[in-house]
């Protein structure tokens, strides 16, 4: 067969590509996109390889649905395993110990948290917030109650009668009848106020409250009394002046020598109930920023958020009135409108169920008012972590079907929001879940984990600044996947439901199997035991470097053809690759429609042990890669072979010709691109 002219795909970066995109030829990501893309990684450099498997550390109960990691003050790295009622906290493959918390297990999935040093906070609605803390003195873990102190009242309705109003003092000094003066009320002056010839301070006391009503900033209630002759009382009674919002200053305006001093007497405390409680709810979501601890989404009012006071993270007592002190604040919105998460970065951010802010000053002040900008209006998922990822927060709309992210530009001096899973939608539903790993070498994109409701998984590779964005699926047999988290060691780990029974499981570099699990005979052994964990199933063993298998396994042991000493257990989740079919333009919007077959492929491939190949929707055939040294001595998983993988005659045509590269036996699998000869 006479050579011709081929197709080069040696980019993947867009992942796979949605069906409504088949014949988008135009498009700069047709190029780089893929029809099917399974249990791969997708390299920014050009290429893809085999997945990192997974593996087993421990069994969990069948309740454990949420991943948390936790580093505590000394740098040790947990992983903490939310079950119905219990908390296990693994370390290295184990578990070290369980402790008990309030959430049941339908609340776990809507949970956030925040994590600083040797303490995490949960946060749910529905639940006094609960604290998990590592005591460094006597090396033990606990929960108990996140301890609020001094919080601030609100009036949700009820019948209260523990207001306190505010009350000012105003002295005259050297203060004679005939003067005049003027107060100020919270930033507004009265009208001037004279002091009769006869020095009636009653009579003044009277025109002082006169004045101090026509404020448009006081409402009725506020009285002055006299406490004796030159000292004059104002109390700011009156439903609409309860609080402690309050500031009065005086000035004379007929003699530079007198002087009217003004005291706070008793701070004003508005009638109420403590904004969170048993009875009102709890913050829905939290986070420590700016030596602070924030909370919001309260269950009582949904778009309120407040801070403690700076450097005391569980004082959210609000009579400090300085820049460091606590406050609540509201966020504006029609009804309805939640705070969801809290996200601190260049900005704090705050997504609710309808909108995104962004808060426009990056200090934290009670003094200074909050401007919460608005963004963009997509709501977010409750339950779904926001994570950061190269300046700019991940996020799952409320639908559960789009991943965006939420980043600054200078261009638009604003946070934008963009959609990241835009070329895929077809991948998302319901997602539940995600993480983001970050890369683990220079060749390596940051890792997005996602998981849906169907136990799904989704992963994606993204290096944004070289508009590197592609997702792919990732499936293990018959696994579902319930949670995933990233802990401080940048170790990906997820829930996995096999069976009846859940497991830890930690994707792994260069592991070639999922749910894996080491042995070491010793002496060469045919028997291989401890496999109580893949009962039933059936598996591979990777040993000496050689492959065997698959052997389903009987009360935890396999027999292997060969003794080995060596290696991995666990099951084979072979790859899945297909391409885009080759564009019919044969001018500019002109196609040619007819059946049509890629007859010749050519496949660069790096260390490659293991490798299937099919074109035309036919079966994919194991194409022989090993090239066997003299003494026929090497293992198979030590022969890996680099350069092209030639295939001539493929048969079959079909309305949409493409190339399938898949695996039969395990094995690592790297392809560098993929050329195509058709006849089209």
């Amino acid at each position: 067969m006479v050579a011709k002219p081929g197709r080069l795909q040696a980019s993947y970066t867009s992942g796979e590509l949605d069906p409504f995109e088949y014949d988008r030829i135009e498009l700069k990501f047709y190029g780089t996109g893929l029809k099917w893309a399974e249990n791969i990684e997708l390299h920014p450099q050009g290429g893809f390889s085999f997945r990192d498997c997974t593996r087993h550390r421990v069994e969990l109960d069948i309740t454990s649905g949420r991943l948390i990691p936790f580093k505590n003050s000394s740098g040790v790295v947990h992983d903490f395993a939310l079950r119905d009622s219990n908390l296990d906290v693994i370390k290295d493959g184990a578990i070290l110990t369980t402790i008990t918390h309030p959430m049941d297990a339908s609340q776990l999935t809507e949970i956030e948290w925040a994590h600083r040093m040797n303490t995490l906070f949960l946060f749910h609605e529905d639940v006094e917030t609960p604290r998990v803390y590592y005591d460094k003195a006597t090396l033990t873990w606990g929960c108990d109650s996140l301890p609020y102190e001094n919080l601030p009242n609100y009036d949700y309705g009820g019948t209260y009668d523990n207001g306190i109003p505010a009350e000012w003092e105003v002295q005259f000094v050297s203060f004679g009848g005939g003067y005049r003066f003027r107060l100020t009320i919270s930033d507004l002056e009265t009208v001037s106020i004279q002091l009769s010839t006869d020095s009636d301070w009653t009579q003044c006391a009277a025109d002082m409250q006169a004045a101090i009503l026509q404020l448009p900033n006081v409402a009725d209630g506020v009285t002055c009394e006299v406490i004796e002759d030159a000292r004059i009382k104002v109390i700011f009674g009156g439903d609409e002046n309860s609080g402690d919002a309050w500031a009065v200053s005086a000035d004379s305006l007929d003699d530079a020598d007198a002087a009217i001093p003004c005291y706070k007497l008793v701070v004003g405390i508005p009638p109420g109930e403590a904004i969170i409680s048993t009875e009102q709810g709890w913050p829905n979501c939290g986070l420590f920023y700016q030596q602070r601890t924030i909370v919001g989404g309260f269950k009582g009012l949904p778009n309120n958020w407040m801070c403690s006071i700076t450097g005391r993270y569980f004082s959210f007592d609000t009579d400090l009135d300085e820049a460091n002190g606590a406050f609540v604040v509201p966020l504006d919105s029609e009804g309805g409108e939640k705070i969801l998460h809290m996200v601190d970065g260049r900005n704090m951010l705050v997504f609710t169920s309808e909108r995104e802010f962004w808060i426009s000053d990056r200090a934290i002040s009670k003094t200074e008012a909050t401007v919460h900008v608005e963004a963009s209006t997509h709501g977010s998922k409750k339950g779904v972590p926001v994570v950061k990822n190269e300046g700019g927060a991940i996020f799952c709309h409320k639908t559960g079907s789009v991943i965006s992210e939420f980043r600054y530009t200078d261009v638009d001096g604003n946070f934008i929001s963009q959609p990241i899973s835009i070329l895929s939608p077809h991948l998302f539903e319901d997602v539940c879940d995600m993480a983001l790993r970050k890369a683990k070498s220079s060749t390596d994109a940051n890792l997005l984990g996602i998981i849906d409701e169907q136990g799904r998984m989704r992963a994606g590779y993204l290096l944004r600044q070289q508009d590197v964005t592609g997702f792919g699926r990732v499936t293990s047999g018959d696994g579902l996947f319930k949670a995933i988290d990233v802990n401080s060691n940048n170790d990906m780990n997820v829930i996995t439901e096999r069976g009846s029974s859940r497991r830890f499981e930690t994707f792994e570099k260069g592991l070639l199997l999922d749910a894996a699990i080491a042995f070491d005979n010793g002496d060469a052994s045919s028997t291989i035991t401890g496999l109580d964990h893949l009962e039933g199933m059936e598996v591979w063993c990777l040993g000496d470097g050689n492959v065997y298998g698959p052997y389903t396994v009987a009360d935890g042991t396999i027999e292997v053809d060969d003794p080995v000493q060596t290696g991995e257990v666990g099951l084979f989740v072979p790859p899945l690759v297909e391409t885009l079919p080759p564009s019919r333009e044969i001018a500019d919007k002109t196609v040619l429609r007819r059946k049509a077959r890629i007859h010749s492929v050519w496949i660069s491939v790096i260390d490659t042990t293991s490798i299937a190949i099919g074109a035309n929707g036919q079966d994919p055939v194991d194409y022989p890669l090993r090239q066997y040294d003299e003494n026929l001595e090497k293992p198979e998983l030590e022969d890996g072979y680099t350069g092209l993988v030639e295939i001539r005659g493929l048969r079959g045509y079909v309305d949409e010709p493409t190339v399938t590269i898949t695996q039969v036996r395990p094995g690592r699998l790297t392809v560098r691109s993929i050329t195509s000869e058709a006849k089209l």
